[in-house]
């Protein structure tokens, strides 16, 4: 097996196994980036996706994209690593490096984690990082604009 996927196989995921309907809005609104060979915020991925999460004490969660919790970042960071988990078994690439912050257009810290935590990386200001980002970017924007 491939030791990426088995890394990824070996992750526990709390939240994205939860919502499917939350994973299938994700998952199209990353697609129809990739399918512009454009790239994604954060805040424009989850705007108005309403997630309902069974292990949440609150019935449906939607994220205020003015004031970001780290619940939410831990929620939206679980559910891109799944959603790159899907994608590299699918199409050999992290549609997640598409997601990237307003601020500076790259990604944030969870996406380097994830790197990281599938054994990529050493850490997380590798050059190398940028590197593997730059070339998901291009398979990602490849297999959307084929698909």
């Amino acid at each position: 097996m491939d030791p990426v996927l088995e890394a990824f196989h070996n992750i526990e995921w709390r939240y994205a196994k939860g919502d499917p309907k939350a994973l299938e809005g994700l998952e199209e609104r990353i697609a129809v980036a990739g399918r512009k060979r454009s790239l994604i915020t954060y805040s424009d991925l989850v705007r108005g996706i309403a997630f309902k999460l069974p292990n949440l004490g609150e019935p449906t969660l939607t994220i205020d994209v003015a004031d970001w919790r780290e619940l939410d970042r831990a929620i939206v960071g679980d559910f891109l690593g799944y959603i790159s988990m899907r994608s590299y078994d699918r199409a050999n690439c992290f549609s997640s490096a598409l997601v990237v912050s307003k601020n500076d257009g790259t990604p944030g810290d969870g996406f380097y984690n994830l790197l990281k935590q599938l054994g990529l990386i050493p850490n997380l200001k590798s050059k190398k990082a940028l590197d593997i980002w730059a070339e998901h970017v291009g398979k990602a924007h490849t297999w959307f604009s084929k698909h």
